[in-house]
């Protein structure tokens, strides 16, 4: 891989905490769930939590952040949410001693990052195994 290459994958872990895959149809978190079930993810076991409006695919806690599925219509977004209180107090002490660069210089902030990266892979081939992944224009 070439420095710049590098570069800018390195700068991509530091900032995206995001990344989304688009399918043909529009799934429940039921039926995405019994998809992504058979999914070997570096982070763990994906789990349905919450009812209604609030529900989502949570997978385990890594330090202070987890990783976390949503679904809007033919989107699904996978990003990494703080764990908790804890997690939250965490980032906001670090933030204020670093100035706000805590996210750059944050080895766990980049881990999550990349396991966003690697769920959207693992599941874009687990809906392309099925025929729902959209097709990229």
């Amino acid at each position: 891989m070439g420095f710049l290459k590098k570069f800018k994958q390195g700068a991509t872990d530091a900032i995206k905490m995001y990344d989304k895959v688009k399918t043909n149809k529009k799934l429940t978190y039921d039926e995405l769930y019994e998809i992504m079930k058979d999914g070997t993810y570096s982070i763990g076991v994906p789990e349905i939590k919450g009812s209604g409006i609030m529900r989502c695919i949570k997978f385990p806690p890594v330090d202070k952040y987890l990783v976390q599925v949503a679904v809007t219509g033919t989107t699904i977004t996978i990003t990494r949410v703080y764990s908790g209180v804890e997690g939250f107090a965490k980032e906001a002490m670090g933030n204020a001693l670093t100035d706000g660069m805590y996210d750059v210089l944050n080895k766990e902030n980049i881990d999550l990052n990349r396991a966003t990266r690697e769920v959207g892979e693992v599941l874009s081939g687990l809906l392309g195994e099925k025929g729902l992944l959209k097709d990229k224009p």
